[in-house]
């Protein structure tokens, strides 16, 4: 007989693994690892080639923090079944955790040229090549797997996604509709559908595929909330009587929110009613959402960068970055900025669109992030501008012979960067009525910014830009145009013809009729409103709401109306 000792466990081991492994598993269902663990090894000293003992010993590995040592089990189950999906796609997994991509991708690949019938390979090979930008390998893998498995909705979503992100809309839009087409659905399908046609400007489709959604899922609130902002004729009687008759104890938390945001709706002629709502919903947004920076990273830490100084100017003004020319648009977000965004892309000379891309901020919290040493020299303004021109070459925003705009608005508080980085930069300031801002973001729920769901942290940071402007404008008076949003929508051809004069660019009359133009992207919150010609409709409409903040007035006295 032989037997095994594990600690305090003696196991008895018979002729053959088989029971060893049932035993093993047992164990792994109760989560008694140590046992299981036993029983596995034991099972590889009676059969070397039982693969699946080895499989296991990399899932407790793993389980118990132990990566390489999951990575060493897995290698040695995938080399005794090397077309084993399960083994395959473990040890790819783990090369990627350890951030050996490439070994994952060779894994891939070698299977791939074996059997190239296992749409599931394809997919997971996609998603690693993304992780080392071989963006054109990603596109066909992804291919290859919707091509094998054409039902199989989560293939369509991450390459639609993929697409999303490097700013091809257009593909992406056709991606989803694809899956729509052979009968796939979901909430999330039929949500980015909608978005794509409402950014495009196709709002009776972006209707239609609500409507749809609506019926597909009468209990998600979120399909009416997004219908509403296309067609007013859904908030209805019957639809309030509905909301009305609904409870906090019967919805999801995600129903709340939108059931105390469409009951806003419904007071536009009663402005603290409205406000009221509206704070309930954010507070549950808030509550709900997992952001990506928390809020102080927005209002205190972007307000004192502590930024090393900059030791060889000719030095980090490289080739790449003296002849760039981008226009920044910087303001408090709902100031305007979108609009001014539009009448400069439409002009006749060719700019590529940048949107909200985030770069520069991207660049300076990551590099902020790592070893504080690093931040005294050099090399982290180097780093700040390759790593904001890797940034932007994946956003598809530096093209050859074309300027493009980044309509970044943390942008306001890294003017210093932009201009060490691009010093032939263009730097627009819109300038709107700050309580106009604030009412705004309240009534578009901006889901990425931590801040913008409470009315202080809104405050906060209104007050930071404010302050931080005024301090650029002084430093840097000859860089920063400042243009007024209510002259703007007022005199707009004035406004747009000393608005391009400033960026070096030829105004033409297509610079006002952008809304005619079908394939003009937005996605911003505006992206409704910017089909619609300039006009002066929420010019004054803010006024309505400033009794509700008339608490706020001496700590911001910007709040205040003349």
């Amino acid at each position: 007989m032989h037997l095994s000792r594990i600690g305090s466990q003696v196991i008895e081991l018979g002729s053959n693994a088989t029971t060893l492994m049932s035993e093993g598993s047992q164990h792994l269902s109760a989560q008694n690892f140590d046992a299981a663990k036993s029983c596995f090894l034991n099972a590889i000293e009676i059969d070397a080639n039982e693969s699946e003992a080895y499989f296991f010993l990399s899932w407790i590995a793993h389980n118990e923090k132990q990566v390489q040592v999951a990575c060493e089990y897995l290698k040695k189950a995938n080399a005794i079944q090397p077309f084993n999906k399960k083994y395959l796609s473990g040890l790819a997994n783990v090369y990627s955790q350890l951030g050996e991509f490439q070994k994952a991708i060779e894994l891939y690949q070698g299977y791939l040229r074996m059997d190239s019938s296992q749409a599931e390979i394809y997919f997971q090979y996609a998603n690693t090549l993304i992780q080392i930008k071989e963006l054109g390998l990603a596109f066909e893998a992804f291919q290859k797997a919707i091509s094998l498995d054409p039902k199989h909705l989560a293939y369509y979503m991450a390459f639609g996604q993929l697409l999303y992100h490097i700013n091809q809309y257009r593909d992406a839009q056709k991606v989803y509709l694809s899956a729509l087409s052979r009968g796939l659905k979901s909430e999330g399908l039929y949500q980015n559908i909608a978005k794509l046609h409402a950014d495009f400007g196709e709002l009776e489709e972006a209707k239609n595929i609500l409507v749809e959604a609506c019926s597909t899922y009468p209990e998600n609130l979120a399909f009416i909330y997004r219908l509403s902002a296309l067609d007013s004729q859904v908030l209805s009687p019957s639809l309030l009587n509905k909301l009305n008759s609904l409870s906090d104890a019967q919805l999801s938390p995600d129903n709340q929110f939108y059931r105390y945001w469409l009951l806003s709706s419904f007071c536009k002629n009663e402005p603290s009613e409205e406000m009221a709502y509206l704070q309930k919903a954010h507070a549950i947004f808030k509550d709900i959402t997992s952001f990506a920076f928390e809020k102080d990273l927005y209002l205190k830490s972007l307000t004192k960068l502590d930024l090393p100084p900059i030791q060889n100017l000719e030095t980090l003004q490289n080739d790449d970055t003296k002849t760039l020319e981008p226009i920044f648009i910087i303001g408090v977000p709902r100031c305007g900025s979108t609009l001014i965004e539009n009448i400069i892309y439409s002009g006749s000379e060719q700019i590529v669109k940048g949107e909200e891309t985030g770069v520069l901020f991207n660049a300076v919290i990551t590099k902020l992030a790592k070893n504080t040493q690093e931040n005294t020299n050099q090399d982290f303004w180097v780093d700040i501008r390759g790593h904001a021109k890797a940034l932007y070459q994946g956003a598809n925003l530096l093209q050859e012979n074309t300027r493009f705009t980044d309509k970044s608005l943390e942008n306001i508080f890294l003017v210093e960067i932009i201009l060490s980085l691009y010093p032939k930069a263009k730097i627009i300031y819109c300038d709107r009525h700050p309580l106009a801002s604030v009412v705004s973001i309240l009534k578009n729920n901006m889901v990425t910014l931590p801040w913008a769901h409470d009315v202080n942290n809104i405050l906060e940071y209104v007050d930071n830009c404010l302050t931080a402007i005024a301090k650029w404008t002084e430093l840097y008076p000859e860089s920063i145009y400042r243009i007024t949003y209510e002259n703007l929508v007022t005199e707009p051809e004035v406004e747009s013809k000393k608005l391009m004069a400033f960026c070096g660019l030829k105004w033409s009359e297509s610079c006002l009729t952008f809304h005619k133009n079908k394939d003009l992207m937005n996605k911003t919150a505006s992206h409704i409103q910017v089909r619609d010609k300039i006009n002066q409709s929420a010019l004054n409409t803010y006024q309505k709401y400033a009794p509700y903040f008339r608490e706020y007035t001496l700590q911001y006295p910007w709040l205040k109306i003349e």
